[in-house]
């Protein structure tokens, strides 16, 4: 009897535990007979991964055919654009179907219905920014656009189509980890995944920190953090001229001044120092062949699946190739037979912080124009998986949403005013349907018209000899030095005064130099009508990307792909002699001789960009010590770099050069030697004297869950930040393209960390990272007809009416 209880109770328990989802350590574990069932479980993702058949749909109204390369890329043919997208949204599904539904279910705020209590507050900050209410506003607004808004159905409806045909045995084994399953698409999550791309790239939160340095520093402020730098080499040339003028745009002034706050805290979520990106186009006459050539390579977060997906799409209208977003139609980055474009984050502040100044500890109602008027209130119920749910009160401004709470006792609180809370009278997608299907100068300005957020720098070049560059966004019409502090929201005249029109926004086509170029710098000299702040990047990156243009007048594909591996820092070369020159006879470090012998660039292999890295983060720290300690209890902003190093160089007895905690009064040179006396205690005590620079950054790609074992770590790469091969520990060149325009059809080159697979157990999953670690490219397969692919093909997926 008892060994048949004793049976039975350890019947019971297996039971339980292979069929219940078990919290351990916070983290949800799936049920282990799911898991682990053969007809179902993680099995089916090793065997289905690299098991293709070419396959046949009959479907009602769609006609056309995938065609997969040795890549893995798809090359799509179909009838018309409408047939392309459903196909394009059943491809991106087929691949990518779980970086989809996860990206956009983040952007939702709905990660805790997924991972439970621990993604609480990331999904409370999404939900109280309103990604929702804004996609759901665009989409009320695409559907004014019948034809538009059908292209957006079909790439929704060819993802369905994907989820039509899959079992559970099918879903990406991350389905199976989390234990949950896929939502069908919808142009609303399309939408969503949009709006999470311009927080990426324009959700700059400078102000709290600069309104905090502001009242740090005093009479110092502008000095210490100089919106237009002293050298510049903008996006569009120096003196170019406006077509507008500041009076016809600007009407009362604003007041930005927040000094009556105190010190303001707010949690950081993104720092601007991994988004970068450059672009860059030569004339005909500049060439050796005489064919323009276009280059980009954006800079972004590196993550496992790469956010770019490789495509080509050949309709009887066009025929165009390039990188997508899998969740949205068409092709971002790319060319077609007669233009190429490319894109860099313009980095114009287009998110701005209001202080609201509550009546009392209630915070029910808000001064603004000398009255107290209520808040609004939304109420949001956030579910947990194995929780109960989360009931979270949103509140509601004139301005926009309270995002984040300041202590109970506060008087203040900030509310946040974004370009993506506004309505646009046309379909945001058109941007990108239009510059696929462009010919001409026109067509490529007519079509980023669409493009509202974020500010991007849109490179062009033709086979008609034109080469053009478009700071393109809806870019807001300011008062001087708005938005780059804290606004105060009890007056409604710190509004915006609207935007600028497109027309006006900074453009030129083809400059007298022979080339057009960005790299994040500053976009325009100081004679730019309109106020806007950008002053987050550095300029070093520019500075190379024009001074190498400018150098070559025979520019070729092979030289190109040098010029976009670059590793030489300007930083370096204008800061190092000042260092050295300070240390004169004061050591003997045999590491002194072997920087004095470097040339300044950061390959993998040197150990020099070590040394400096660390030197030179120790000197920011001794100068700027006051601020550091700050940073510790608030968000306060830090001198730049090019501002550390004018001090340097112009002024070696500046105050900010004592250090507060000693008796002796402090000089440049004195930081200088104290920051390498700790460059060489650190470097002696972590063994590092013969560390490769590539080894010490030990780069790594993070899957984008942070599943370990589906990212990659310690590659060993050459580049940091501040230079053209931007490519310091996690952040990047996302794609990597080079397009060559001939009059017998483009000729391009690409690569990208990763592969264009999503499951981590395929083959192309992380195929093409390799040659990115390398530096080599891919040719890319631009072809004009199926039998162009013949000896390429792996499978096939044909669709017939």
């Amino acid at each position: 009897m008892w060994r048949v209880l004793i049976s039975m109770a350890c019947c019971a328990v297996w039971l339980y535990f292979t069929h219940t989802v078990l919290n351990l350590g916070g983290n949800r574990l799936p049920q282990i007979s799911s898991f682990f069932s053969p007809h179902t479980g993680f099995w089916q993702n090793a065997y289905r991964l690299d098991n293709f058949k070419t396959k046949e749909f009959q479907h009602a109204g769609i006609q056309g055919s995938v065609i997969y390369d040795d890549r893995m890329v798809p090359h799509i043919f179909a009838d018309n654009l409408r047939d392309a997208y459903f196909l394009q949204g059943y491809v991106h599904a087929t691949l990518r179907l779980w970086q989809m539904d996860f990206s956009t279910r983040a952007a939702e705020g709905r990660i805790s219905e997924i991972v439970g209590a621990k993604a609480l507050e990331f999904d409370r900050i999404k939900r109280r920014k309103g990604f929702a209410q804004s996609a759901s506003q665009s989409v009320e607004t695409w559907k004014k656009f019948p034809e538009s808004y059908k292209l957006c159905e079909a790439y929704a409806a060819g993802v369905n189509y994907y989820l039509d045909q899959m079992s559970d045995k099918d879903l990406p084994i991350e389905y199976k980890l989390m234990n949950f399953k896929p939502e069908r698409w919808s142009p609303y999550k399309s939408s969503l995944f949009h709006k999470s791309m311009a927080e990426v790239l324009c959700g700059r939160e400078t102000d709290v920190e600069l309104s905090n340095a502001k009242l740090k520093f005093g009479n110092d402020f502008q000095f210490l953090f100089p919106e237009d730098p002293e050298v510049q080499d903008p996006v569009i040339p120096v003196g170019t001229k406006w077509n507008f003028s500041q009076d016809s745009i600007l009407g009362m002034n604003g007041n930005s001044d927040d000094s009556f706050i105190g010190y303001l805290f707010q949690p950081k979520e993104y720092s601007s120092s991994g988004l970068g990106s450059n672009n860059w186009a030569v004339s005909a006459a500049k060439t050796q062949n005489k064919f323009p050539i276009l280059c980009n390579d954006p800079h972004l977060t590196l993550t496992l699946p790469n956010i770019w997906f490789e495509q080509q799409i050949i309709t009887p209208e066009r025929n165009v190739y390039g990188v997508t977003f899998p969740g949205i139609p068409g092709i971002v980055i790319g060319f077609n037979e007669d233009i190429a474009w490319g894109v860099t984050n313009g980095g114009w502040d287009v998110l701005d912080w209001y202080s609201i100044k509550w009546k009392d500890k209630q915070k029910k109602e808000y001064l603004y124009d000398g009255k107290y008027i209520p808040v609004e209130i939304r109420i949001d119920t956030i579910k947990i998986a194995g929780s109960l749910p989360v009931f979270d009160s949103v509140k509601l401004t004139k301005w926009g949403p309270i995002v984040y709470n300041q202590s109970k006792d506060k008087k203040y609180d900030l509310a946040m005013k974004w370009v993506i809370q506004d309505k646009w009278n046309f379909c945001e997608l058109d941007a990108f349907t239009g510059l696929n299907q462009a010919r001409t100068y026109s067509d490529y300005r007519n079509a980023i018209k669409h493009f509202p957020y974020p500010a991007q720098n849109f490179a062009f070049a033709s086979t008609k000899g034109d080469i053009a560059i478009t700071v393109q966004g809806r870019m807001p019409i300011k008062s001087k030095e708005q938005g780059r502090f804290v606004s105060d929201g009890t007056d409604s005249n710190n509004n915006w005064k609207g935007y600028l029109e497109s027309d006006f926004n900074p453009h030129t086509l083809n400059p007298q130099r022979g080339f057009i170029s960005s790299a994040n710098q500053k976009s325009t000299d100081a004679t730019f009508p309109l106020y806007y702040n950008d002053g987050d990047f550095r300029e070093y990156r520019g500075q190379m990307v024009n001074r190498i243009l400018a150098s070559e007048d025979k520019w070729t594909v092979d030289k190109m792909m040098q010029m976009q591996m670059n590793n030489h820092s300007l930083k370096a070369e204008s800061v190092l002699p000042v260092l050295l020159k300070c240390i004169g006879n004061y050591s003997s470090n045999p590491l002194i001789e072997k920087l004095k012998t470097w040339n300044y660039d950061y390959e993998k292999s040197m150990t020099q960009p070590v040394y400096f890295e660390i030197w030179f983060d120790y000197l920011m720290k001794l100068t700027w010590d006051e601020v550091y300690q700050d940073t510790l209890q608030r968000n306060t902003a830090v001198p730049s770099d090019l501002v550390t190093i004018k001090l340097l160089n112009k002024d070696s007895t500046n105050l900010y050069f004592d250090i507060n905690s000693t008796r002796e009064r402090e000089k440049s040179c004195d930081i200088v030697r104290m920051a390498f006396d700790s460059m060489v205690y650190k470097v002696r005590l972590l063994n590092l004297e013969e560390m490769p620079w590539g080894k010490y950054k030990d780069a790594a790609i993070p899957h984008i869950a942070k599943i370990p074992s589906f990212g990659v770590e310690h590659l060993q790469t050459s580049g940091n930040a501040d230079i053209i091969n931007a490519h310091a520990k996690t952040f990047g060149p996302s794609w990597r393209m080079i397009v060559e325009l001939r009059d017998s059809g483009p000729r391009a080159y690409g690569v990208y960390p990763g592969g264009q697979s999503g499951h981590p157990g395929s083959a192309y999953y992380t195929n093409l990272l390799e040659k990115w670690t390398l530096g080599e490219y891919y040719p890319l397969l631009y072809c004009k007809q199926k039998a162009d692919l013949e000896g390429k093909i792996i499978f096939q997926t044909d669709f017939k009416n």
